[in-house]
This record gives C-alpha cells, structure tokens and sequence, in this order.
C-alpha cells in the first residue's frame, strides 16, 4: 500500500513533525531548555514517591553545567579581599617610609665627589639636563674659587717627593706632580674663562686674573726646561685674559661706566708686578692697558713710559728701563 493512502495517516503525522520543517521541531527548538525541566521536573514530582528522584536527562544536563562552571567560592573571594588589604597596606607602610626619608635628606649623605658623580652621571645619561642645571647652580665667587685652587695647590705640592735636601726639580719628579699641575693649571684658565666674559663686572675680573697669575707664579722651576712649558704655556693664556679683561672694561667705560683713579690704578700696578715677576710675559697686555685705560692714571698712548716691543739687544734694554720707569711711576702718589 502506498504511503500515500489515507489508511496510514500515522506516519504522514510523525515524519511531518519531526521533520525539520515540521511544527513540532521549530517548537522545540524555540522553546528554552529551562521551560523542559520545569514541565519534567513538576512531572516527576507528580510520579516519583516523595523522597526518592528518578534520575533523567537533564540532571545529567545540570551536573555537567555545574561542573564546567562551578560557583564562585566565599572562601576564595574573601581571600582575595585579604590579599587586597594587605597589598594596600604595604603600599601605604612604604609611602610613609618615603617621607621619613625625603630626597634632600639622601642627598645630605654624600660627600662632595659622590655629588659630583651623581650629577656627571645623570647628564651623561640626560644631555637635556645640562643647561636646566647650569641656570640653578649659584655662580661661583673669587672666594669660593680661592678655596678650591688652594686645595690643589697643596695636593700637588703633597704629591711631590721630597728628599732630604728639600723638592727634587728632576725628571722623576716632574712625572709624579704632573697629573696635579695639569689638573691645577685646567682649573685656573676654566674659572679665568668664566671671570672675563663680558657680563662680570671689571672689579671682580681683575681681581680673580690678580689672583690666579699670583698661583701661576709658585709653579715650580724644574731642570728640564722642557718641562717649564707647562708653566709658560699657562702665562700666555692668562696674557690673554688679561688682554681681553681689559678691552671688557673700557667697552664699559664707552657705555657710561666709570672708574675711579685709585682701582684703575691699582689694576696697572699688580699687572706691572706680573709682568716683572714673569720676565716680560704680559707686556702686551701692559701695552694693552696703556692705550686702552692709561689715561684715567695719567698714561697716554705712544708714551715712552710703555714703549712698543723694538728688535734686538737695543730693543730688550728699552724694555728693561721702560720697566723700571713704569715701577718709578706706581711708587708716586695719586
């Protein structure tokens, strides 16, 4: 008989429910799980003697729903809550440690080289630094820079090996004062650099150049001459600074600045006493000095008091009585 008799309604019905274009299937598809268990649960408590459950099909859906995603325990969150406070305790214990000890009461700590390194180092590492520095550092003054050449000075004069006869002048002993002398010597043309630039003011210019020349004059003599062209080197530059300390102070004085007789005069005479004490190293500067500032003390250009440099033997005496004649005019009252 074909299936498509009417004596086998039947199966038309089922293969028409179940199949997926059926009603019953879009039904159950539509409806939510939770909706089954219900109808299955209040079933089951209708059938199933009170105290006893018939496992089914969705107990076992249940029991694998709860194992892969179990409830979160109170004992695990009540843990980590602990965890929580603890942390932000420590945190706050070590804030409060940070206060006791503020950065300025580290930096108290350290001695002058380790400060020194400490900020060598951080602009090494941040070139950007340099300049935010260098406008917060206080400008050195002639007594600060005075304490710090003195103590090279006696370093280098402690590193010298003495005999019994007093300082060696020998070649071993040139070797080991050296490293100090050149230290030394780096230092004085440094602040003399500083100390001429155009925005001091010419008192304390002249006074620092005064006072570095006076270190330049207690370098030792040594017995190889060669070794005496640290010291002579040394004289040239702080010729220069003299040279340029002096044209700084008459731009000055075209601007309005005056100066009164008795600094200008005391000026030109440590510069005499220098250039008398390096046999003639600054007389161009003397030179300088003469035409630039001369005339508030009475010195004129072209005077013969400071003649210009003339050559041969004739020329070296004419500087010799120059010299003389410029220390007779200092000697005089003003």
């Amino acid at each position: 008989m074909s299936d498509n008799s009417p004596c086998f309604p039947l199966n038309r019905i089922q293969q028409n429910l179940f199949h997926p274009s059926g009603a019953f299937y879009h039904h159950a598809q539509m409806v939510p799980k939770s909706h089954y268990r219900e109808r299955v649960t209040s079933a089951g408590a209708a059938e199933v003697p009170k105290g006893k459950r018939k496992p089914g099909a969705y107990d076992f859906d249940e029991s694998m729903g709860e194992s892969k995603s179990p409830p979160s325990s109170p004992r695990i969150s009540h843990s980590t809550q602990e965890m929580e406070k603890e942390y932000s305790l420590a945190k706050r214990t070590k804030m409060s440690n940070e206060k006791e000890f503020p950065l300025s009461k580290l930096l108290a700590t350290l001695d002058k080289p380790q400060l020194l390194s400490l900020i060598n180092n951080l602009i090494d590492a941040h070139p950007n630094l340099q300049s935010e520095i260098a406008s917060n550092i206080p400008r050195p003054t002639i007594l600060s820079v005075t304490n710090i050449l003195t103590s090279m000075e006696k370093k280098y004069l402690e590193s010298f090996p003495y005999t019994k006869w007093g300082q060696s002048k020998d070649d071993y002993s040139f070797n080991r004062v050296k490293p100090v002398l050149i230290e030394l010597k780096g230092a004085i043309l440094d602040y003399a650099a500083h100390f001429t630039s155009p925005d001091e003011f010419p008192i304390t210019t002249f006074s620092f150049l005064h006072l570095a020349t006076n270190y330049a004059h207690r370098l030792p003599e040594w017995d190889n001459s060669s070794h005496n062209e640290l010291k002579h080197d040394l004289y040239v530059k702080l010729a220069n600074f003299w040279k340029k300390a002096i044209i700084n102070a008459a731009s000055k004085l075209r601007e309005g600045k005056i100066y009164g007789q008795t600094v200008v005069n005391e000026w030109a005479k440590n510069l005499a006493q220098h250039d008398r004490d390096s046999n003639g190293m600054f007389r161009q500067a003397l030179d300088e000095f003469t035409q630039k500032l001369g005339w508030i003390i009475g010195l004129q250009s072209g005077s013969t008091l400071l003649p210009p440099f003339a050559s041969g033997n004739g020329g070296a005496n004419h500087i010799h009585n120059s010299s003389t004649q410029y220390q007779s005019f200092f000697e005089m009252p003003v």
